[in-house]
């Protein structure tokens, strides 16, 4: 088995929201040359649509998640509108915007965020993918979640390779690597 290809033996087809990205339908200007950070992707659809990137790397820590969060508010994010933790996952999720705007628009300047907590969330207009996202990491997994009203699984996908890679602004920026 590829890293980040399950076996056929490993795909519930039933359920309908696991899909496996395959490069064989990309030409070799649309990828990279090395391997996914992407194991799998849950793909929940709605007004709404939430993507769940499973890593194929080891699980983050909170200083990985208010890291990623700063940097994706400057480097990709416009027009921030919320800045959300959640203490307990899918609970009591609280927003900070106001700190968020008080403290200069940075999140690493903002003293609620020196606790951890079990969800950190971020959401603005993406200049990458033309449209509003909210990114939400969750603490001590390998999950990576986007909500947005766009339903596009394939730009999704390198929208979230981008986003684990850091490479907004670089040539390779919304190249998938190789499955």
């Amino acid at each position: 088995m590829k890293r980040g290809v399950p076996c056929k033996e490993q795909i519930d087809l039933s359920m309908g929201l696991f899909d496996v990205f395959k490069s064989k339908n990309s030409t070799n200007s649309d990828i990279i040359d090395d391997m996914s950070y992407i194991a799998e992707l849950k793909h929940i659809e709605g007004l709404w649509h939430q993507y769940d990137f499973l890593l194929a790397s080891q699980g983050y820590g909170w200083d990985y998640m208010v890291d990623s969060a700063d940097y994706m508010t400057k480097a990709e994010l416009e027009n921030i509108g919320t800045v959300s933790v959640s203490k307990t996952l899918g609970l009591n999720e609280v927003e900070l915007i106001d700190e968020y705007k008080t403290v200069g628009n940075s999140i690493k300047q903002m003293t609620s965020l020196s606790e951890e907590a079990s969800a950190l969330g971020v959401g603005g207009m993406s200049r990458i993918i033309g449209g509003p996202v909210k990114i939400v990491w969750l603490n001590q997994t390998r999950v990576l979640r986007i909500f947005t009203p766009i339903n596009n699984e394939d730009l999704l996908t390198r929208y979230a390779e981008s986003i684990i890679r850091r490479n907004f602004g670089t040539a390779d920026a919304m190249k998938k690597a190789r499955s």
